[in-house]
């Protein structure tokens, strides 16, 4: 039988500080008689993004006829434009699919203040000026005492590769007697994705993978990068470069379809050449059959050493 969640949050409104930081207590109850697993989470509202808000033990048995609190901390960051958002909190059982039993607050608002991106100290401008005048002088003796000219080494760009294109060439693996698969996904459920498709990957059970292919241009460090996409039946993921993990696990599950800003993975030393990436699906927070994910856009980016 499905539980009737009931959420209610403690106010209508987050209270501030001058940071644009605040917390919001929300109760979800459980009115049948049997105890429940559930998982809370937040839908932020248009223009702003999950990542400023923290969840407090975000699963949790609740007994029947009882209620838990859930407490969700909120962090915006600075520079972010000055005006009027919400949010809304929801929670769903852990053992089904969350279109079956999810049910929601009502939206609460927040009023974003203008708060500036720290602004650099002077001193290390001092310390530049000075610096300056030692780089002149030897920049002075080097005019004079260089031989011939070199051309210099051209920059080396970053690598973008839209996820699709990487399809073709793609090889699957499955533990599952329903195979997983991959494929080419056209703009959906009111999405748009970059180049008007996304890598679309159907997994069927922990430990199904996908393993493509980018080349790199030239030995050195890289920041990996990518444009992920959620919904309601996408698994928990994380990435292998040539075999091994790089970052943390991200979490595909969002009650809608949500294609997510560029988000960096990590930072690696690769060599010149190709090398294979591999998304893994690692677990899931919600009761459907799939372990899907997909992924936008793949890009790395060459980091200037100190």
């Amino acid at each position: 039988m499905t539980t009737e969640w009931t959420v209610a949050a403690a106010a209508e409104q987050f209270t501030l500080d001058a940071r644009n930081a605040g917390e919001l207590t929300f109760t979800v109850s459980n009115p049948g008689a049997a105890p429940d697993t559930v998982v809370f989470d937040v839908a932020p509202g248009e223009g702003s993004q999950r990542a400023w808000f923290t969840v407090t033990e975000p699963q949790r048995v609740v007994p029947g006829q009882g209620s838990v609190s859930v407490l969700v901390r909120l962090a915006v960051p600075p520079g972010t434009p000055p005006r009027r958002y919400d949010m809304a909190g929801f929670a769903y059982s852990a053992n089904t699919a969350p279109e079956e039993s999810s049910r929601s607050s009502g939206r609460v608002t927040y009023d974003v203040r203008a708060v500036e991106r720290p602004k650099p100290s002077p001193w290390p401008w001092v310390a530049a000026a000075a610096a300056l005048l030692l780089v002149v002088a030897g920049v002075v003796g080097w005019l004079v005492t260089r031989g011939p000219d070199t051309p210099p080494a051209p920059a080396v760009q970053p690598v973008a590769v839209e996820a699709e294109t990487l399809v073709a060439g793609a090889e699957v693996t499955s533990k599952s007697a329903t195979k997983a698969a991959v494929v080419a996904q056209d703009n959906c459920c009111d999405v748009v994705f970059s180049g008007d498709k996304q890598l679309f990957f159907l997994g069927r059970a922990v430990g199904d993978r996908v393993t493509v292919s980018v080349d790199l241009p030239a030995d050195g460090t890289w920041r990996f990068s990518t444009v992920r996409v959620t919904s309601y039946d996408y698994a928990n993921t994380i990435w292998l470069v040539d075999g091994r993990q790089v970052g943390d696990t991200f979490f595909g599950f969002t009650p809608t379809v949500v294609r997510t800003d560029e988000l960096d993975v990590d930072t690696v030393e690769l060599a010149r050449g190709p090398h294979t990436l591999t998304l893994v699906a690692v677990s899931k927070t919600q009761g459907t059959d799939g372990y899907f994910a997909g992924v936008d856009l793949i890009r790395f980016t060459p980091v200037s050493r100190p």
